[in-house]
């Protein structure tokens, strides 16, 4: 009897390099469309590639012409991840279906997933084992069928498990998070310096603007380096208690950064994965105290304040599965929190807070969340939190705390506002009308000061001069432009003019005094 092997072979094959010098977004070859079928290859299976002991997945994408039989073509990120270049020879042998192909299929199917079955999702992500596409299923299955504590817990874990851990034999460890969607909200930069000031230690890892006009690390980098190890971190957080730094250069909770590349064509924010986002980069630092701010409002990403009350109490639950004592807030997000928007101008705001002085919203909502996270880890007697924050600034320490951190990170200790990088051309846009401020778009705001060249050029960006329930006269000034080329400011000045994101309410008779002239 003759016994026939009717499994596929996965025979390791030998293939010269051909770069592409661009980037693909995810981790793709192509081969020779006649020769991946000789070999059993179509588009969107997956193989391993190996070169000089170094291996990665890859998923495979065909063509006529690209390139010849013989060769592999290959993008900026298997370039990065193998160290290879063109001419190289280098191995490849197919791969299997991930078994996390199932796992997603359960839970579009409603199934409720088991901390493994995630974390086997999870790694094949970290192992570009996962096509775009059934990336983006996993996401649209969590959209749609939700996750419940446990499942919420689970990919927490398991995101941050993706990367390395912040150990810190330190107390108390404190941190603080906002959803987003208010232009110019720079608290962290308020926060950090304040809690470090009164003793406590906040490794703070920050974002970059994705759709705003700056994330904190954009407006920090206008002082110093915010990339950094998270070997670097560690040392400087023992020295001086506090760092403000991008949270992509440390490799904390890694999986996060490709699921959230995934989610934002769609602009999707599942809720179990917009928490285990949030808490596992808080998990990854060793937190043990932690202050949510949830702005609400018109333009803000969550306008319904029931939404927000749920999303609030899922933050605490989930906080404390993880040992992480919670707090939220839910705050007034109707309007940009102070007068800068754009990382330098943000910044000028930041040093007269710090200063005593300056927007006083920006001043009033960083003592109440430092406040909170003074009370939570004892520094301050219930009740007294916001005033000790309101004394750590007016008594300098807290601006002393943030030149330190500022020098451990690379900057001059010795900057001053009038030092800050702003643009050097201005325009001034006017009121159309008499009347009283309604609304202040967060949205579009953020649009025109992009417009202008924020967060890239880090002196662009909007002071405005106005806000909510102001009564402005026709002609007065309500809001500056900044660019460093005159091409921007004139673009960010037609953006202002098509969005108009300032809206007026006519003034009702009886408010103006017609003897003085005055509103």
């Amino acid at each position: 009897m003759i016994h026939m092997n009717t499994k596929r072979e996965h025979v390791k094959v030998e293939y010269k390099v051909k770069v592409f010098d661009i980037g693909a977004g995810m981790p793709i070859i192509v081969l020779n469309e006649t020769e991946a079928k000789q070999r059993d290859l179509f588009v969107g299976d997956r193989v391993e590639m190996e070169f000089k002991g170094k291996k990665t997945s890859a998923i495979v994408d065909t063509s006529p012409t690209m390139v010849r039989e013989g060769e592999v073509g290959v993008f900026i990120e298997i370039v990065d991840a193998l160290k290879c270049g063109p001419g190289d020879r280098l191995f490849i042998v197919p791969l299997g279906k991930p078994a996390s192909i199932d796992h997603i299929k359960k839970k579009l199917d409603g199934g409720e997933l088991r901390p493994e079955e995630i974390d086997e999702i999870i790694q094949d992500l970290m192992g570009n084992k996962l096509s775009e596409a059934e990336l983006a299923v996993f996401v649209a299955a969590v959209y749609a069928k939700g996750l419940n504590a446990e499942e919420t817990v689970g990919l927490t874990n398991a995101v941050m498990r993706s990367g390395d851990t912040l150990e810190l034999d330190v107390a108390p460890l404190v941190d603080k998070h906002c959803v987003g969607g208010v232009a110019g909200n720079r608290t962290t930069m308020v926060v950090v310096p304040i809690m470090a000031a009164a003793g406590a230690y906040m490794p703070k890892t920050s974002s970059r603007a994705i759709t705003s006009a700056a994330g904190t690390a954009d407006t920090m980098e206008t002082l110093c380096n915010v990339n950094f190890s998270k070997e670097e971190i560690r040392d400087m957080v023992v020295k001086t208690h506090g760092c403000i730094v991008w949270g992509g250069g440390a490799h904390l909770a890694p999986a996060d950064d490709k699921l959230i590349r995934i989610r934002y064509p769609f602009r999707l924010d599942p809720r179990g994965m917009l928490l285990a986002s949030i808490m596992a980069k808080k998990k990854a630092v060793g937190s043990k105290f932690l202050v949510i701010d949830i702005p609400i409002g018109r333009s803000t990403k969550l306008e319904d304040p029931t939404k927000a009350k749920d999303l609030a109490k899922d933050f605490i639950d989930i906080g404390n599965r993880l040992d992480i004592k919670t707090q939220v807030f839910l705050t007034d997000g109707s309007d940009p929190i102070g007068y800068g928007v754009g990382p330098a101008l943000e910044c000028k705001d930041v040093f007269e807070v710090l200063q005593g002085a300056g927007p006083q919203d920006l001043f009033n909502k960083s003592c109440l969340l430092a406040g909170s996270l003074l009370e939570m880890s004892a520094i301050a007697p219930k009740g007294e939190g916001y005033s000790m924050a309101v004394g750590i600034i007016k008594s300098g320490k807290a601006f002393d705390k943030l030149r330190e951190i500022v020098e451990a990170q690379g900057g001059s200790r010795n900057l001053r506002i009038d030092d800050l990088p702003v643009g050097k051309y201005k325009a001034e846009i006017y009121a159309e009308a008499d009347g009283r401020v309604d609304f202040v778009s967060n949205t579009k705001v953020s649009r025109i000061a992009r417009a202008a060249g924020a967060p890239k050029v880090k002196g662009a960006g909007i002071v405005l001069k106005v806000e909510h329930g102001d009564r402005i006269r026709k002609g007065e000034v309500v809001m500056e432009l900044y660019s460093d080329s005159e091409a921007s400011l004139d673009y960010a000045l037609k953006v202002a003019a098509e969005v108009k994101p300032i809206e007026l309410q006519k003034i009702v008779l009886g408010e103006y005094d017609k003897n003085s002239g005055n509103l």
